[in-house]
């Protein structure tokens, strides 16, 4: 889910498997005021995850400040493939007549689309058949290079890190140290389970190769030396900064 800070006027762009959740979770348990946007689209819209061309013009009107977070490509690969592999276990006739068969319109994401039992047949396919997948996934979210939607994009690896920027950026600082046992104390027990379900993946070192090659765009843009310091896009007025 998305999710949109009325007191702020500011829109967490929930990209599918770069901690949002955990995002979502921290700030209810700070007491920050938050609303969930991801179901309120109209029905032949994308019900979870939403990109911004996605939102109704009224509710779009409201959002003054947008942030989001990307990963790394080969670990974005690898959850994605668990997440699904995941998902065919627990709901197998969901995934059969949603996603499988083209039926809901939030199935959106190739990965999911070309999902096979066997990871390396997959990734084999992925890097075959979609290249760069990855590069143009968060691009549908956080805009292309130098027109990017957002006014920050953190980084998954360093999550709370870049979430602290946020909330000073959004006057919140005090209210997230306040929480800040508490977000701590944020219980993962049903990831491990979840986590549980999927074999897990260890990549070898060719492919993690394959992978960096297909997706050095967003590499360089995101985590490349001149980039890996950079999260601020835009200011609150919305000037590039």
């Amino acid at each position: 889910m998305s999710y949109f800070l009325p007191e702020r006027n500011a829109l967490f762009l929930h990209i599918p498997r770069t901690g949002g959740t955990w995002v979502g979770h921290s700030i209810d348990v700070a007491g920050i005021p938050i609303q969930n946007w991801g179901r309120v689209c109209e029905m032949y819209r994308p019900r979870k995850h939403t990109i911004l061309s996605h939102y109704r013009p009224d509710l779009l009107s409201k959002v003054k400040w947008i942030f989001s977070f990307v990963r790394r490509p080969c670990e974005y690969y690898v959850t994605n493939w668990r997440f699904t592999t995941r998902s065919v276990v627990t709901r197998p006739e969901k995934m059969k007549n949603t996603v499988f068969n083209g039926k809901n319109s939030a199935a959106i994401n190739e990965a999911v689309n070309r999902w096979k039992p066997n990871f390396d047949e997959w990734l084999d396919e992925m890097l075959e058949e979609e290249p760069a997948w990855v590069t143009r996934w968060f691009e549908r979210f956080v805009g292309p290079h130098r027109g990017e939607f957002c006014h920050f994009i953190g980084r998954t690896e360093t999550l709370r890190e870049d979430m602290n920027k946020v909330m000073k950026i959004l006057d919140y600082e005090e209210e997230w140290k306040k929480a800040s046992a508490s977000i701590d104390e944020i219980n993962h027990a049903k990831n491990q389970i979840r986590r549980d379900k999927a074999p897990r993946i260890e990549l070898t070192g060719n492919q993690r190769v394959r992978i960096e090659r297909s997706e050095r765009v967003m590499l360089r843009r995101f985590f490349g030396r001149d980039t890996s310091s950079k999260r601020i896009y835009r200011n609150m007025k919305g000037e590039p900064t």
